[in-house]
């Protein structure tokens, strides 16, 4: 039987599919498993990222802490600087009022001692002392006032913490190189998630595409097995031979046409039915040829004036040659 063309183009395009589909599975699954590493990259990254963004935050807090310590050292020698100074001033003042009356009192008592009474010179020379000691002892507050805030200052300097950014600045610096680092691989993550979506869309395209293919090759091998089919039994049915007996064969028809019959030479009991060729014996050019077994089935069957030699509409030997099942038909 000659081969379909439709049937064969039908099997071609399945191939072809087949193939197609198959290579955007690879596409998809080698993309899948490039996602799922460049995943687990970026979830690294974040975990990095996560972990030095919590030691930046450790190093801004301590650094936050040393700050509010020497805040609160430095507040506490500007308390005693401003209350002490306030203090100094009004002390000052009362200082100059009392040098200014001692100053006073001992002219006083000098010009009494020269010129008046002289009995009046002690009262204002005691005056002008009692003047000196409470200035004297102004002085002396204020003196002890000054040193305390010196003493104030001092120790602010020797308790407030010395103050370095260099541990926030490292902690900064790794964490925003563990940023940039999860950003890029995140970024990646994305780019290939993409790539394997759109491969994965690819494959359920070509997939259905295959599926639809393989249905209309499905359908139209059953529609070629069913002509072939219905081909043969037509042919079988057709088979009417009317016997001669000669020496060597015999004479009959086949199909309304002459036919010589030979016996096979082998002891398997089959004939050879020669038939529509130009000699009076329906053999020669352009003959059709049948095999008939001992049980009346045709196992073989070519028509006349076929153009191939394989043009056959039943054969024994399919199986073999061409893995179908044979066929045989009984007349």
């Amino acid at each position: 039987m000659p081969r379909n063309p439709e049937l064969d183009r039908l099997k071609t395009e399945q191939q072809s599919l087949f193939e197609q589909k198959q290579a955007a599975f690879q596409r998809f699954k080698d993309l899948r498993e490039r996602t799922n590493i460049a995943h687990d990259v970026m979830q690294s990254a974040w975990n990095e990222r996560t972990r030095t963004r919590e030691h930046m935050n450790r190093e801004f807090e301590a650094r936050q802490s040393a700050y509010s310590h020497r805040d609160s050292v430095w507040d506490e020698y500007g308390r005693i600087r401003d209350y002490n100074n306030s203090r100094i001033e009004s002390l000052k003042y009362e200082a100059d009022a009392e040098h200014r009356a001692m100053q006073d009192c001992f002219e006083q008592a000098s010009n009494a001692y020269q010129y008046g009474d002289k009995s009046e010179a002690p009262y204002y020379s005691q005056q002008g002392h009692e003047h000196k000691d409470r200035r004297d002892a102004l002085n002396a507050e204020i003196s002890e006032l000054t040193r305390e805030v010196k003493q104030a200052k001092a120790n602010a300097e020797a308790s407030a913490p010395r103050i370095s950014s260099y541990a926030f600045d490292s902690a900064k610096s790794a964490f925003e190189s563990a940023k940039a680092r999860h950003e890029s691989a995140q970024a990646e993550f994305k780019r290939l998630k993409a790539q394997r979506d759109s491969a994965k869309a690819e494959f359920d395209r070509l997939q259905a595409q295959f599926k639809q293919a393989q249905a209309a090759f499905n359908r139209k091998l059953e529609e070629v097995k069913s002509e072939r089919s219905a081909t043969k039994q037509r042919a079988v049915n057709k088979v009417n031979m009317a016997l001669i007996k000669s020496n060597t064969h015999y004479l009959g028809t086949i199909f309304g046409q002459d036919a010589k019959v030979v016996p096979k030479k082998d002891g398997s009991g089959k004939i050879d039915v020669y038939f529509g060729g130009l000699n009076a014996a329906g053999d020669g050019l352009g003959h059709g040829h049948a095999t008939i077994d001992v049980n009346g089935n045709v196992t073989y069957l070519r028509d006349a004036w076929a153009t191939d030699k394989h043009d056959y509409l039943i054969d024994e030997n399919a199986d073999k040659k061409y893995g179908a099942n044979a066929e045989t038909h009984k007349i």
